[in-house]
């Protein structure tokens, strides 16, 4: 199958981690489009691109447009783009939406390392999912279908997942330093600590994964940790929410407490 020439609209994280990916991989980057100039140029010249002013200007130009915008601005885009998509004949433009690829990505060219391995979720008719089931590929990815998901359920779980755990260690590592720990020193312990928790994730089930006191049904353990937040009440009821949901993984000993 012959690689397509790409064109990325919105030269952020995720656009710019995916523009250099695919520059590596061996796809031509015809145009960059986005509403940051510096941003847009800066990558055009890194990957010998055409710098785009106007993002429907893109479309003319590539085989294929990703669009790696929130999903709150792709209304106003399509609009702007409407007489261009009206006429594209033989292109495409494929929404980059954070709901269906499950990745994070830092800041400058690091973030490409991250792109490998990531999984992508694929929502469209053919032939266009097989041309981004072998893009995806072509990232050494791993590309689903979504077709019949739904998709606010898929991202809720991707935000839990990527999101939360990030503001819990944040929260963490503020309890340890109020503990009388050194910040930095708690910052590197718990995401270690982290690291170890989701490598058991890989390898078992959650119930098998996770340990602490609610599962194993420890009430006085718990009991002492509400006492010792009781100066943030709603971080205690969120201890305490965690802590009931933690017990449901196991419902064998919930049911013998």
């Amino acid at each position: 199958m012959q690689k397509p020439t790409i064109a990325i609209i919105g030269p952020g994280r995720a656009g710019s981690a995916l523009g250099r990916a695919l520059h590596g991989a061996g796809y031509t980057i015809a145009a960059i489009g986005g509403r940051n100039p510096d941003n847009v140029r800066n990558l055009a010249e890194e990957l010998g691109a055409r710098a785009c002013q106007s993002p429907a200007t893109t479309i003319d130009v590539a085989d294929l447009t990703l669009v790696a915008v929130p999903d709150d601005v792709i209304l106003p885009l399509a609009t702007d783009m409407v007489e261009s998509l009206c006429s594209a004949a033989g292109h495409a433009v494929v929404h980059l939406s954070g709901a269906q690829d499950l990745q994070t990505f830092r800041r400058g060219p690091e973030a490409v390392q991250n792109v490998v391995g990531t999984y992508f979720g694929i929502d469209a008719d053919q032939p266009l999912r097989d041309q981004l089931t072998q893009l995806a590929r072509d990232l050494r990815g791993h590309p689903f279908d979504l077709t019949g998901v739904n998709l606010a359920l898929y991202h809720a779980a991707a935000v839990f997942a990527a999101n939360y755990p990030i503001t819990l260690l944040a929260e963490a590592i503020a309890l340890a330093a109020e503990a009388g720990l050194d910040a930095e020193t708690a910052r590197q312990g718990l995401t270690t600590l982290l690291a170890g928790a989701v490598n058991n994730l890989r390898d078992l089930p959650p119930a098998d994964a996770i340990t602490g006191p609610a599962l194993r049904g420890d009430e006085g353990t718990i009991k002492r940790h509400l006492e010792a937040l009781k100066g943030d009440s709603e971080l205690q009821r969120l201890y305490q929410l965690l802590a009931d949901r933690t017990k449901l993984l196991n419902p064998k000993k919930e049911a013998a407490a």
